[in-house]
């Protein structure tokens, strides 16, 4: 049976008509020149397509319905379904936390000048779009999103994640809102602190927050993470979130992102309760907490955008036993509980579990991204902020 063949990126690129790239000289039909000039305008970065991605876009399949409508003229072709984007990324291109300490340390070194020069690069060149650049860059980052969530619907693997890695990157690069001016906080547990990540010169975790901040650059950075930490009391109150939500908190952060829960999963405490989810009086167990700091968030934060980052799955099983749940609920009636009430108090979602982010069940992306059965190694840091990075761009480029 013959179905099109949609190879998404080409397709991505043909769509946008609003200008070329910045960085790229591109051959165009889509008014800005034709079969045979080249463009020379100056507008929005990432238009084009990165060479990486071209040279795997014969290897590109989307099934998804609403990118095949958009390829009315792609070719026709026998489907393969279980085609892959790409090859995942070489040695080479991946960083890993093997090595000595004076090795990262070289590393860290040499790039901190670069990142900073980076960083000022972003905030100069989003300051100096024009309106007709930026609205260039949504209608690129709309299309990259609709080919990223497509990608989700695959079967979780490494090669899953390497694509997903992939779209993150060109969104970021299509970033058109200006985060100079936004001071952020991550709240969380030993993710967010980034305790099995590389150290810069002054000591800190290189955690996924770094990457984030790197990309994005934020006025102020707040990484309010620390090992153990839960919405529970059951690894003390003095690493309870909602025990602790005035020292975690930061009244001047125009953006908060919280990303735990998973400790609260894990923690194979006595008596343990899983809760009611739909008691929105009780505090008890982890839906209780979990409702008494979203209360407090809505409370005294209402005026600020809120982020809720679910775990990614893991190999690891509670074997704790409930005073109040027949049987062991799931890491994903746990991801489930933080998704419907973050809808009911009108927060945002960053769902890792529910799209296979980083699923880390599957030994190729266990080796590839984790220092252990459950901490992010450098790799996994690097690709967990840019994915982040990317859904804090793609919700403040689209408003």
């Amino acid at each position: 049976m013959k179905r099109k063949k949609v190879v998404a990126l080409t397709v991505a690129a043909a769509l946008l008509v609003n200008g070329c790239s910045s960085m790229v000289k591109q051959t165009a039909n889509n008014g800005c020149g034709k079969e045979g000039c080249t463009c020379e305008c100056e507008c929005c970065r990432g238009t084009v397509i990165s060479e990486s991605l071209q040279e795997d876009e014969e290897a590109i399949i989307v099934r998804d319905s609403e990118m095949m409508n958009l390829a009315e003229s792609t070719e026709e072709g026998q489907i393969t379904e279980n085609s892959d984007l790409g090859s995942s990324e070489t040695e080479e291109e991946s960083t890993s936390l093997e090595g000595t300490a004076s090795e990262a340390t070289q590393q860290d070194t040499s790039g901190n000048e670069e990142e900073s020069q980076q960083a000022d690069n972003k905030k100069n060149e989003i300051a100096g779009l024009t309106e007709g650049e930026k609205k260039a860059r949504r209608e690129n980052q709309a299309n990259y999103k609709k080919l990223r969530d497509s990608i989700y619907k695959q079967k979780n693997s490494k090669a899953k994640m390497d694509k997903i890695n992939k779209v993150d990157k060109e969104i970021i690069a299509n970033n058109s809102f200006d985060f100079s001016t936004k001071n952020i906080v991550f709240i969380g547990d030993s993710i967010t602190e980034g305790i099995t990540s590389s150290k810069d010169l002054s000591g800190m975790y290189i955690s996924y927050v770094h990457y984030t901040d790197m990309y994005l650059n934020f006025n102020r950075t707040l990484n309010h993470g620390k090992g153990g930490r839960m919405f529970s009391v059951y690894g003390g109150e003095e690493l309870s979130l909602c025990m602790n939500f005035d020292n975690v908190t930061n009244n001047e952060s125009d953006i908060i992102v919280v990303f735990a829960g998973i400790n609260d999963y894990i923690v194979e405490a006595e008596n343990k309760r899983f809760g009611n989810p739909k008691d929105s009086l009780s505090s008890a167990g982890y839906c209780g907490t979990l409702r008494y700091f979203m209360k407090q968030l809505q409370e005294y934060y209402s005026d600020k955008e809120i982020f809720f980052v679910t775990p990614y799955n893991v190999e690891r099983t509670s074997y704790a036993t409930y005073s109040d749940y027949n049987g062991q609920p799931s890491l994903g009636d746990y991801v489930k509980v933080m998704k419907d009430m973050a809808a009911e108090y009108g927060f945002n979602v960053i769902d890792l579990y529910g799209t296979g982010f980083m699923d880390t069940t599957d030994d190729l992306i266990a080796d590839g991204f984790l220092y252990d059965s459950l901490h992010p190694n450098d790799e996994g840091s690097r690709v967990l902020g840019e994915h982040i990075a990317a859904e804090l761009s793609l919700y403040f480029s689209q408003k």
